[in-house]
């Protein structure tokens, strides 16, 4: 019997601590189709619970209710309601009268987008390799991945050499920046001399600043470095002339359109 009423007593005293927490809302209704505690339960939905002390004060009016709150009042039509729906209805109406105590909602976490791009690019090869691309990104949660291809050649040194170009990689966005890495695959064709066919892959990594030039569209301004796990060696007259890089670093500019 002494455990019930001790249990008892902590269960009130439970309850009259969270009512005590709770945040004080004073209603004074006159003449409106709800009662007092409505309009208290419709309040206590939409405010914030913690803040300073709220007073409502609600009478008849001419086509439905008066308003006062915070130094401020409104007029309402209650289109016939009553009770706890018309309670609410007031409720809502008050908004522009406390908007500083309404329940905060967090901002939405902005999420990439499906975007394509075009993007031209120069390489440090032994010499200057520049590739002009076209790459799709596609938002998986709160990252993305991101494919591209294209094609290019070795704008200076002695070879006449073509390269194709495939990526594969994954990033996240802050912002206007992106940050990704992944697979690189870069198939090489030379027509100099007897001519030779290869290829050298390898991953890389890059950070890109799109920059907002109108609604859906941005400039990209993109550095990197690749670092290939293979390599070929081109000779001339018994001699080394170039060899493709273990490592590159590229620089590119671009633009990129939401889909």
């Amino acid at each position: 019997m002494h455990g019930m009423r001790l249990l008892a007593a902590l269960s009130i005293a439970c309850a009259a601590r969270a009512a005590s927490a709770q945040r004080a809302i004073s209603v004074d209704v006159q003449g409106v189709p709800f009662d007092a505690r409505e309009l208290t339960e419709a309040l206590r939905v939409r405010l914030a619970p913690d803040g300073a002390p709220v007073h409502v004060r609600v009478t008849a009016g001419a086509n439905g209710v008066h308003i006062e709150a915070h130094g401020e009042a409104r007029d309402l039509d209650l289109r016939g309601l009553s009770g706890p729906a018309a309670a609410r209805l007031v409720a809502l109406a008050t908004d522009d009268l406390t908007l500083d105590d309404l329940v905060a909602v967090p901002a939405p976490v902005p999420r990439p987008e499906r975007t394509l791009a075009l993007l031209g690019t120069a390489a440090s090869w032994p010499g200057t390799l520049g590739i002009g691309s076209a790459e799709l990104t596609i938002p998986v949660g709160s990252a993305f991945a991101a494919i591209t291809a294209g094609g290019g050649e070795l704008v200076t040194g002695r070879l006449a050499l073509y390269s194709g170009t495939v990526r594969a990689e994954v990033g996240v966005r802050r912002g206007w920046l992106d940050v990704r890495a992944g697979a690189v695959a870069e198939p090489v064709v030379v027509t100099t001399g007897q001519g030779d066919t290869a290829v050298v892959a390898g991953a890389g990594a890059s950070v890109r600043a799109r920059i907002p030039v109108a609604d859906g569209v941005h400039a990209i301004v993109a550095v990197g470095i690749d670092a290939f796990a293979t390599r070929t060696e081109y000779v001339e007259a018994g001699m080394a002339v170039v060899a493709t890089p273990w490592w590159a670093g590229w620089l590119g500019l671009g633009v990129e359109v939401a889909l």
